[in-house]
């Protein structure tokens, strides 16, 4: 685990066929939605999934379970 906030956890994680390291955003959908900031969630999802700039981590992969949603995005040491 690298760090935790209100709505989830964020892990390092590695792709087993790279070896390519990442950093999971995993956010719980009932703390979103309990507190009706799905329209947040979708709009970091977005964002992130279009902006390319040194400064600004690069959104990868997105997914869903019934419970979670997932953001892997690059992993930034220090």
């Amino acid at each position: 685990m690298l760090g935790k906030g209100s709505f989830g956890e964020v892990y390092l994680v590695e792709k087993i066929t790279s070896g390519k390291r990442f950093a999971m955003k995993v956010l719980r959908k009932d703390k979103i939605v309990n507190q009706n900031l799905t329209r947040y969630a979708k709009t970091e999802r977005n964002v992130l999934s279009i902006m390319n700039h040194p400064f600004i981590v690069k959104l990868n992969y997105a997914f869903q379970t019934d419970s979670k949603l997932y953001l892997l995005l690059d992993f930034c040491p220090g």
